[in-house]
């Protein structure tokens, strides 16, 4: 009975660690992680800021969250904020807004994060795709002529 009881506590204490803290993505971004503009996304492309929430959205913030920026620990107000998901090709359709990482260029493409540390500091950008017509080469482009590897696309969640 207490072996039983004992490897039980011992199991529990190895997977804690995993249960209590969020869990990275392949572009090591965690559950609970958003990327925040101040300004809505109109044309071109912008840059994005990955952050916390630290205060949710509601009427007595004129539906604005608070956030604090991962990169320095700035806080600020938005109402334009999105959590996102890695992207599969089927997503990848002319018109479709995505957010990409910015720091990893090679040979003209943008490239996902190779590290946690640079994908949580470096930049991101939101842009609108396209042409897919360069897909089966591995990426696609996306507004302001910036070619997007198809591993470094994040698409929005509704």
């Amino acid at each position: 009975m207490y072996r039983k009881f004992f490897t039980i506590a011992i199991v529990l204490c190895f997977l804690l660690p995993f249960i209590a803290f969020a869990l990275d993505d392949e572009h090591f971004i965690q559950d609970d992680d958003y990327f925040v503009s101040r300004e809505p996304y109109k044309q071109g492309w912008m840059y994005v800021q990955l952050a916390k929430m630290i205060q949710p959205a509601k009427p007595e913030t004129k539906n604005e969250a608070q956030f604090m920026t991962v990169r320095d620990g700035e806080e600020l107000w938005s109402k334009h904020f999105f959590k996102t998901r890695i992207a599969n090709e089927a997503q990848c359709k002319v018109g479709t807004i995505v957010i990409c990482f910015n720091d990893n260029s090679k040979d003209d493409v943008y490239h996902a994060p190779e590290d946690k540390d640079n994908a949580r500091n470096g930049s991101w950008f939101m842009a609108k795709v396209t042409d897919t017509s360069d897909l089966y080469k591995g990426y696609i482009t996306v507004s302001g002529g910036y070619k997007v590897h198809k591993d470094n696309l994040r698409t929005i969640l509704k």
